[in-house]
């Protein structure tokens, strides 16, 4: 007889079939029905209700005010890898991809052995792995430093094409893409043209618009389209994976979708303020705007938003991640270094001293099953499972073992509540596990929500309620992207066999 230390019975596997799933050691050992549970054996009755995988959140920033920059500037994160990962599990996800930030002038292997020591201190609830952010790719860091990285299963990087501490030339970014391409690494670019958001930064500092409101004005479309466009020329001429992050308007979609139309290796994420927070969040009262203050911004009109949720109908986006990067509205090294006062005592903002970011980790699996598979219905649940958990896996190379529910796997499971769930409106301070004192989705009425969930076979969180403990989550040894569209890269660079 097959031991099984947990069964999760009468599970509707990725809304497709009814069945009884077996773990033992951590791991997905059977799949059938009826399986025969042991006097020892943990048993869910999941009632017929929907089970996914695990959700992997590729986009997390925590505990990430330990850089010179962030430290210079007063900010003060709300998350550290301990609340944060707790607030993950809460909301279904139980891998999140980190962010290792070198400083300009820093070995990158010292900025990620850093990290690795913080998340040690603190304690993870989720697995975890990283995306090094590189600053100054220098000729030490790309061809010493990134191979031992890779070795340790980082296998991947993040540039920027705005921001003056941390943006990189189009030089730079070249040398990156091909050391990325010979390592077998996927680039991540943050894809904003820094120039022209200067420029118009400057434009209304001169003439004093500061408020938040005016965020989305210094950040215009044209300077995420015209980056995207960019970065996806390179990522062409140089036959890399490139994932374009957190993409919010139409514009930038179109210039991905024709890409992908011609077989590039172009991947594109996007998150859920794009498509279900607009840019008059931006305009309340009393600097609440500095709330929703994020980059790219919200501004968005509808038609545009609509514009968002068809890329993620049709597949030009590839995965759905929450870009968690929250701050305190109350804290004064958080949201409120942008308050200043009026002449006239009115609150004032200053968009351009007002930290970037919003919190969202715990609420990004839900929000997208309510919205997108239950009120509009525009995606079914094998479509959700691929954003949320099987396209990040395959995208950052732990799939099988993340990402799936077959035998082999890690035991990464999400139990819905059944169909009687009593939809309910989220109030920051009853449901969600957090640091930070508010979210920007306050209110927003949900259909359903994870009610257990399940890491490497053991659970977590369980009827609002977490129940793991900082530090079972695990550092995950990635391999190369198994993302189906990628063609298997040759060992020399394509435009050497050109045609002259």
């Amino acid at each position: 007889m097959q031991e099984f230390d947990l069964v999760l019975k009468n599970a509707f596997v990725n809304g497709a079939y009814v069945a009884d799933i077996g773990v033992k050691g951590g791991i997905i050992t059977a799949l059938g029905l009826n399986l025969s549970p042991t006097e020892d054996t943990q048993i869910i009755d999941c009632e017929k209700a929907i089970v996914t995988p695990g959700g992997i959140d590729g986009h997390v920033h925590l505990a990430q005010d330990q850089s010179p920059r962030a430290k210079e500037a007063g900010y003060r994160c709300a998350d550290n890898v301990e609340t944060g990962t707790r607030s993950a599990v809460a909301g279904g996800t139980t891998t999140v991809m980190l962010f290792a930030e070198q400083s300009r002038g820093q070995s990158l292997l010292e900025a990620v052995e850093n990290y690795h020591a913080l998340v040690a201190s603190q304690g993870s609830y989720a697995d975890y792995g990283f995306h090094a952010i590189i600053t100054d790719p220098s000729e030490k860091v790309l061809q010493e430093e990134l191979p031992v990285l890779a070795q340790q299963g980082i296998m991947s990087m993040k540039l920027f094409l705005t921001y003056k501490h941390m943006r990189i030339s189009d030089h730079q970014f070249l040398h990156a893409l091909l050391k990325a391409r010979e390592l077998g690494m996927i680039a991540l670019v943050h894809a904003e043209n820094g120039d022209l958001v200067d420029f118009f930064t400057e434009q209304l500092e001169a003439r004093n618009l500061t408020d938040s409101k005016y965020k989305a004005i210094a950040h215009p479309s044209a300077a995420e389209a015209e980056a995207t466009n960019r970065a996806v020329t390179f990522s062409t001429v140089m036959d890399t994976p490139l994932l374009i992050v957190h993409v919010s308007v139409p514009e930038s979609a179109k210039v991905i979708r024709k890409a992908q139309a011609n077989l590039q290796p172009i991947f594109a994420e996007t998150c859920p303020q794009y498509l279900l927070l607009g840019k008059a969040k931006l305009d309340q009262e009393h600097f609440c705007g500095a709330k929703f203050i994020c980059s790219p911004p919200l501004r968005s009109e509808k038609k545009d938003i609509d514009a968002i949720w068809r890329g993620l109908v049709n597949g030009t986006f590839n995965i759905f991640s929450s870009d968690h990067c929250p701050y305190r509205f109350e804290d004064p090294s958080g949201k409120q270094l942008g308050l200043t006062r009026a002449d006239n005592g009115n609150p004032q903002g200053m968009f351009t001293k007002t930290p970037n970011g919003l919190p969202g980790v715990e609420t990004r699996v839900p929000l997208l099953f309510s919205e997108g598979v239950l009120r509009r219905k525009c995606i079914d649940v094998k479509r959700f499972v691929e954003l949320t958990s099987e396209n990040p896996a395959k995208l950052y190379g732990m799939y099988p073992q993340k990402g799936a529910i077959q035998i082999g796997s890690d035991a990464d499971l999400v139990i819905w509540h059944p169909e009687s769930f009593t939809p309910r409106r989220l109030k920051h301070s009853r449901d969600l596990h957090d640091n930070c004192d508010y979210s920007p989705y306050e209110d927003i009425e949900f259909l359903n929500w994870p009610k257990i969930t399940v890491l490497r076979g053991r659970v977590v969180f369980r009827d609002g309620v977490v129940q793991g403990r900082s530090g079972y989550g695990n550092f995950i040894k990635r391999g190369k992207c198994a993302m189906p569209v990628v063609r298997v890269m040759e060992q020399e660079w394509d435009v050497l066999h050109a045609a002259v």
